[in-house]
């Protein structure tokens, strides 16, 4: 039985999957930065613009990601994958910073990290907030470990496409004239015997040609 070298559809299919999860996480992720300004105000603008500039990073990674799985090109899945180590770390790194603070009882240390210090909030509030921050930024952070192991299975699955269809490449050159048609064979092109009706059938010396 012949093996396909075809890239595998249910990894693409997942591949989709992970694209389409990335994206609703984005827009809730944009929703959240867009309630916070409009609670927190200026105080938080500048995490705000981190936010989105972050997001916008983010959906072209998707976006190259998906025309990565389209185009088979294996090369395209690394911005995506880069991203997704970068946004892995970076919610594990908030997430434990925040766990030491609370430790500490560092309440105003979580207020002024999430860029809300001028906020009035009391400490039993701050203690819930940083909990919460945990729990989505560890939950986050394993969903998308689990992204990047899809993602990376796809690119060591279209690397190894590439590298089938390279070597299956066949590189040939025309030599001279192709046969006039169907019926006629080249000397030229290699053909041992100029087959054809013209040559069976020479009426200038009179040989008849099987």
């Amino acid at each position: 039985m012949s093996k396909s070298y075809v890239p595998c559809s249910n990894l693409k299919t997942a591949g989709f999957v992970v694209a389409i999860v990335e994206v609703l996480l984005c827009a809730l992720a944009v929703y959240g930065l867009f309630r916070n300004f409009h609670l927190f105000g200026a105080s938080y603008f500048i995490w705000f613009l981190l936010g989105i500039i972050s997001v916008i990073i983010i959906i072209i990674a998707i976006a190259l990601f998906i025309y990565a799985i389209k185009s088979e090109n294996s090369r395209w899945l690394i911005p995506h994958l880069s991203a997704q180590i970068f946004l892995v770390i970076f919610l594990i790194l908030v997430a434990f910073i925040v766990a030491i603070l609370l430790m500490f009882g560092a309440y105003r240390g979580i207020r002024n990290l999430l860029g809300v210090s001028n906020y009035y909030m009391s400490d039993d509030a701050t203690y819930l907030l940083g909990i919460m921050i945990i729990v989505i930024y560890f939950l986050v952070a394993v969903l998308e470990i689990f992204f990047i192991y899809i993602v990376w299975r796809l690119y060591k699955h279209l690397c190894h496409y590439e590298t089938i269809d390279n070597e299956n490449r066949v590189n040939w050159q025309v030599v001279n004239d192709f046969p006039k048609d169907n019926k006629h064979g080249s000397a030229a092109m290699g053909d041992m015997y100029p087959y054809g009706d013209d040559r069976r059938n020479d009426g200038t010396n009179g040989q008849r040609y099987l």
